[in-house]
C-alpha cells in the first residue's frame, strides 16, 4: 500500500520506505506520489531546521535519499528543480553538503540498496550517479524515450554513435538524469533498454525471465517494455 494520500510524519514514511526496501530494485519503483514528495521535502526541511547536521540525521536518512531520487522525477522545465528543500540545501556550507552525501552513499549500503557497484572520484560525484541510476527515466517520458530507442533498433550504426544521438534527444528530465552518469553508464542503460525492447517485442521471454535476466533493472520500466508493445501491437492493428 503506497503513503499517497494518508497523513504521514517522517518516522512513519521512513518506516514505510523500510519495509519496502526489500521488495524493490530500484528506489523509483516505490509508489510515491508527486504530492507526497512535495510533503515529504517540506517535513525534511523543517526537521532540518531544528536539527545539528549531524543528530538526529540517522533518523531520517532513508526519507532524504527517496527525496533526492524522487527530486529528478518530478520537476519541471519551467521551474527548475528547486523547492523548499533543494534552496535550503543549496545555502548550506560546503561541509555539511559533503556530510550529506556521505551519509546518502553510506545509507545504500546500511539498507542493502543497488549501488551498481559504481565509483567516482569523489563522493558528490557517487552519490549523484547512483541516486540518478535509481531516478532511471521518469513516467512522463518513457513514452518518448522509447520510441527513441526504438528508432535505432534496426540501425546498423556503432553503439556510440546511436547513444550520443539518443542522449542529445532525450527530453529533458530524463537528459538531466543521464547527464549525471558517466559516459560508460550511460552507454550501459541505453543498450540494456534496447535489449529488453527487442527482447520484448520478439516474445523470447516470460515478465518473470526478464526480471530474474536483468536484476538492476527497475520493475516499473520492464512493465512499461510490454505495454510499449502492446500499444505498438494495437497500432499495426488499425493500419
Amino acid at each position: 500500500m503506497g503513503v499517497s494520500g494518508q497523513k504521514f510524519d517522517l518516522s512513519q514514511m521512513k518506516d514505510y520506505f523500510e519495509s519496502q526496501i526489500p521488495s524493490i530494485r530500484l528506489i523509483s519503483d516505490l509508489t510515491l506520489s508527486e504530492s507526497d514528495f512535495k510533503s515529504l521535502g517540506a517535513k525534511l526541511k523543517s526537521a532540518f531546521s531544528f536539527k545539528n547536521s549531524k543528530d538526529g540525521m540517522e533518523e531520517i536518512i532513508l526519507c532524504y535519499l527517496v527525496y533526492w531520487v524522487y527530486v529528478l522525477l518530478y520537476w519541471d522545465e519551467e521551474n527548475g528543480i528547486h523547492d523548499e528543500l533543494t534552496d535550503y540545501c543549496a545555502e548550506l556550507p560546503q561541509y555539511k553538503i559533503r556530510y550529506h552525501f556521505q551519509m546518502l552513499v553510506d545509507t545504500f549500503a546500511d539498507y542493502g540498496i543497488d549501488d551498481f557497484g559504481y565509483t567516482a572520484d569523489s563522493v558528490e560525484e557517487l552519490c549523484s550517479m547512483v541516486i540518478a541510476r535509481h531516478a532511471g527515466i521518469p513516467n512522463d517520458e518513457k513514452y518518448q524515450v522509447f520510441e527513441l530507442i526504438d528508432d535505432y533498433r534496426n540501425q546498423n550504426v556503432s553503439v556510440d554513435a546511436m547513444v550520443a544521438d539518443i542522449y542529445a534527444h532525450l527530453p529533458y528530465k530524463s537528459r538531466y538524469i543521464f547527464s549525471l552518469l558517466d559516459s560508460r553508464s550511460r552507454q550501459d542503460v541505453i543498450w540494456e533498454i534496447r535489449t529488453i525492447m527487442t527482447e520484448v517485442s520478439l516474445k523470447t521471454h516470460t515478465r518473470d525471465e526478464l526480471l530474474e535476466k536483468y536484476p538492476h533493472t527497475s520493475v516499473s520500466l520492464i512493465d512499461y517494455c510490454f505495454y510499449w508493445r502492446e500499444g505498438r501491437e494495437l497500432l499495426e492493428q488499425a493500419k
